[in-house]
């Protein structure tokens, strides 16, 4: 063939090829078509397809493709198809580890060549190969086999080694089809595992997706569903024709209005049956034609824990209303209760004050003792009257505070002397110890909170045993401590001796009197105070609490 003819076939070759490349949609019909061209113009009378072993494409095998005169090379296609070429053996291994064409020139005499060092007679003189490269690299091997020994052909290595990227080309385009189907069916596989039912609709308003869940849903095999009109089939019939209005008018105008986003509608079943469902719609196009798809959620129950959280409050919201009237009922009981109490229990105890004094005449010793008696069980009841109406105007937050600058001294002074007839009847020694200046305070309602704490630990030490009231000042604040020896309180206790009404195990079992007020009032006037009052204790130790003001200028305290 002279070297103009010679030029042509190759233009020729390259072309057919690269028609062949553009138009294929698999590798092997492209490399048939393509071996029979390359044998054509060539003369060489057989090609082969090596494809890769696995996905790591470190090794390849034969493909059992041959084009040409295979039925003359019978012993070479038996040694290729148990050859396993590496990186490192045989032109086919030279050509996916360089990426270039490799042209044996006498196959026999090329060590490299490892099929012909078999002690076998492949027939076999001359060989080429040249890669197919996709786009991570090479994908296969073409290789060519001639009886007679043959130069290496330039021109026609180079044309080899555009035709190897021309093939690539269909092996990136299948690769790409083969991750799309692959995608597909996962996302087929997905939809159709769905809890949600999923349902696809076309232009026309035909049902052309119908998965498992929207067969359970509406009780509608997927045979029967598709194909039907998606309005005669899942839409309430009061919205039929405002959904193919609006079918239309998107088919028209390319606006949406309810399109990708979630929303909460009625859907419908065959049986008549109406039902609440959350639905997510979105389109697309697919070839052209729109294609609209939704999923869509049975919201029946979650309307339903709706509708029951809903009366459920309502109900609550009813029991709190109900709450604060009877709250509010008894707190108005209380104090009417206890200011009627008060008129009446003052006239008492100022005639008991009378008679006990002698004001009425002279009065016998016993009846000192009963007169004496019932005075002081008439005060405890003036005391319970007046904490309750105390936690009553607490509780309304209804408590008003007149602070002014009081000193620390006169507020325990005036403490102490409150109770100092308990004290010395019971025998308790008092160590009272004041360093502290000065606090903004009511004075009337500090003496009381104040007092609470004497009190309680009076009840709750033996006779005898001493009681000490220590007040200090450090950086601005003022503590006042009240502490005591006596049975001390539990570590479970400690947290809810400030409760209303709560008292303590041992309260309860050694009887002492308290209805568990005391320190409820206190810890209520401190804290109106901007102060804080807290407790520790320990079981038989005793208990000290502290109440903790902000100092202010004024006389200092004797110590």
């Amino acid at each position: 063939m002279r070297g103009t003819d010679r030029e042509r076939a190759l233009i020729a070759l390259l072309d057919d090829v690269t028609a062949v490349a553009n138009t294929a949609r698999e590798l092997e019909p492209a490399a048939r078509a393509t071996m029979a061209a390359v044998c054509e113009v060539t003369g060489w009378p057989l090609g082969h397809l090596c494809v890769p072993s696995g996905p790591g494409r470190d090794e390849f095998v034969s493909s059992n493709v041959w084009v040409g005169e295979a039925e003359k090379f019978t012993t070479l296609r038996e040694v290729t198809s148990r050859t396993r070429f590496t990186l490192d053996s045989g032109i086919v291994g030279r050509v996916v580890s360089t990426g270039e064409p490799v042209w044996s020139v006498d196959v026999t005499r090329d060590p490299t060549f490892v099929r012909a060092q078999q002690g076998v007679d492949l027939g076999v003189g001359a060989a080429f190969a040249f890669p197919i490269v996709a786009a991570d690299g090479v994908a296969a091997v073409l290789e060519f086999f001639s009886h007679r020994v043959a130069a290496p052909d330039a021109p026609l290595l180079r044309v080899m080694a555009s035709l190897g990227h021309q093939l690539g080309r269909v092996v990136d385009r299948q690769r790409a089809r083969d991750a799309v189907e692959a995608g597909r069916r996962r996302l087929e596989q997905m939809i159709e595992s769905s809890v949600e039912a999923f349902v696809a609709m076309d232009a026309a308003g035909r049902i052309v997706a119908w998965n498992a869940a929207a067969e359970r849903m509406f009780k509608l095999p997927r045979g029967q569903a598709l194909g039907r009109e998606l309005a005669e089939t899942i839409v309430p019939p009061r919205y039929r024709e405002a959904h193919r209005a609006g079918l239309a008018r998107f088919l028209t105008t390319g606006i949406p209005r309810v399109l990708n986003q979630r929303f909460e509608i009625t859907a419908w079943r065959a049986d008549h049956s109406e039902f609440p469902v959350e639905l997510a719609i979105w389109a697309v196009q697919d070839d052209g034609q729109w294609v609209f798809n939704a999923f869509l959620h049975d919201i029946t129950d979650r309307r339903h824990a709706e509708e029951a959280l809903r009366a459920a409050y309502e109900k609550e919201q009813a029991n709190v209303a109900r709450l604060r009237e009877l709250d509010q009922a008894k707190n108005d009981f209380i104090d009417t209760v206890s200011h009627e109490l008060r008129t009446p229990l003052t006239t008492v105890i100022g005639y008991l004050e009378v008679l006990a004094n002698g004001d009425a005449g002279p009065v016998p010793p016993h009846q000192d003792r009963m007169l004496r008696t019932m005075a002081r069980s008439t005060t405890r009841l003036q005391d319970l009257v007046e904490d309750l109406l105390t936690v009553n105007t607490m509780g309304a937050s209804q408590l008003v505070l007149k602070p002014v600058p009081v000193p620390v001294s006169e507020l325990v002074g005036q403490t102490v002397r409150s109770v100092e007839e308990i004290i010395r009847n019971r025998g308790h020694r008092l160590d009272v110890s004041v360093t502290a200046g000065s606090v903004n305070a009511d004075r009337e309602h500090a003496v009381r909170a104040l007092r609470a704490l004497l009190s309680n630990a009076i009840k709750f030490s033996a006779p005898g045993t001493p009681i000490t009231v220590r007040a200090s000042e450090t950086d601005g604040k003022v503590a006042i401590e009240v502490t005591d020896v006596g049975a001390g309180i539990t570590a479970e206790e400690l947290p809810r001796i400030f409760d209303r009404f709560y008292r303590t195990r041992l309260a309860t079992e050694h009887a002492v009197q308290g209805i568990g007020l005391g320190l409820t009032i206190a810890r209520s006037i401190i804290e109106a105070h901007g102060g804080t009052l807290t407790a520790t204790s320990a079981l038989g130790h005793g208990s000290t609490f502290t109440i903790t003001l902000s100092s202010v200028p004024g006389p200092e305290a004797d110590t």
